[in-house]
């Protein structure tokens, strides 16, 4: 039966210990399945440790299947027998801001391979870009039971009680973007270094008047990909001047004035770095308005490798992120928590692929008639 201990200087974090004791008791046959845990309070007394700490070691034994809380009513131990009965009822989920490419989807498709190879379902959700929709959705799972959350947070800045969640040891890993002003698990795309080879390629193509567009969207994953672009060009020794960024509104559809005011600038870029795919076929239709041709007229670079990228025409040069790996090792990283496993915090970064395509050209092809000639034959 549980009693008081002394922790003494044990390797293991105290809540891993309690959660020892605990689960050897249910073992042992100590604990039946139904039977009621003893308040939070008299467990904390017992084991002479913060509530903190006891919630950690409760919330670890739920996420294993060895208890079932149960909000108003408390926490009930289960049996071996009914944990099996249980197995196939174990369920991660996946949040996500909107559904509005592959990139998603496919994300999808390996968090859930990894999660149904070792006995998990996954419950998906997305939350139209809204921050109070996500933090209801996240409340809604953590009442349910699910046993741990992959999200794909709708912004960098806005923690809509992910911090009580990890501050309770509840599972759950940031996918593509992390939180600046809070420490969570995470696995992301390498969007700073993406975009740094990216504009060197550019460059490289003989383009000085490289330009950078973006949406409004308080996400790190845009804010590293502008550091990229603004490092490569002054490891170049080129100036960024204002009028070479372009702002537009993303959500739920690209705006394309400000590209079509952009694009029609007297000093209007040679090349154009798109933080996206998206922007980047924005950015196609934009030019076909103005009757610039790509990549003769304006060369095109975009981020993701979207299915459709291939298909544009001319096709799209890209950082190709790899979504699948992002799907597989978030699932990893949410599994290996779920399974109380001793480790800092996962915070794991994915480099991009540059697909080289033809929505890109030498700057010497650009702007001129005997050029355009040149490349119509090549």
């Amino acid at each position: 039966m549980i009693e008081s201990m002394d922790f003494g200087k044990a390797a293991e974090p105290k809540y891993i210990q309690v959660a020892n004791i605990i689960r050897q008791d249910i073992l042992d046959g100590t604990w039946h399945d139904g039977d009621a845990l003893p308040p939070e309070k008299v467990l904390c007394a017992r084991f002479n440790i913060a509530r903190g700490t006891m919630r950690q070691a409760l919330q670890l034994l739920e996420a294993e299947g060895y208890l079932l809380r149960e909000q108003g009513r408390g926490t009930f131990i289960r049996s071996v027998e009914r944990r099996k009965h249980d197995s196939g009822n174990r369920h991660v989920a996946f949040v996500v801001p909107y559904i509005r490419d592959s990139s998603v989807s496919t994300i999808l498709v390996g968090f859930q391979q990894v999660a149904e190879q070792t006995g998990f379902s996954v419950v998906f959700n997305h939350v139209n870009n809204d921050l109070q929709q996500q933090q209801d959705v996240i409340q809604k799972l953590v009442q349910q039971g699910v046993m741990g959350i992959a999200l794909y947070p709708v912004d960098s800045e806005s923690l809509t009680g992910i911090d009580k969640l990890v501050n309770a040891a509840y599972p759950i890993v940031l996918v593509d973007r992390y939180l600046k002003n809070f420490s969570t698990e995470y696995v992301i795309s390498d969007h700073f270094g993406g975009a740094l080879r990216g504009v060197h390629y550019l460059i490289n193509q003989g383009h000085s008047q490289v330009g950078f567009v973006t949406w409004l969207s308080p996400a790190v994953s845009m804010d590293h990909r502008l550091l990229g672009y603004h490092q490569a060009m002054r490891e170049r020794g080129l100036v960024v001047d204002q009028g070479l960024i372009c702002q537009v509104e993303g959500y739920p559809t690209v705006n394309r004035a400000p590209l079509l005011k952009y694009l029609s600038s007297e000093n209007r870029p040679t090349a154009v770095f798109a933080a996206n795919d998206q922007i980047a076929i924005a950015i196609y239709r934009a030019a076909a308005s103005l009757g610039l041709r790509i990549p003769e007229d304006l060369s095109v670079m975009g981020f993701d490798d979207l299915d459709m990228s291939v298909h544009l025409d001319p096709p799209l040069t890209t950082l190709a992120q790899q979504f699948t790996a992002l799907g597989r090792q978030a699932a990893q990283v949410l599994l290996s928590r779920i399974r109380g496993e001793i480790r800092p915090p996962q915070q794991i970064t994915i480099s991009p692929e540059l697909v080289i395509r033809e929505s890109c050209a030498p700057l010497q092809y650009t702007n001129t008639v005997e050029a355009k000639k040149e490349w119509s034959v090549l």
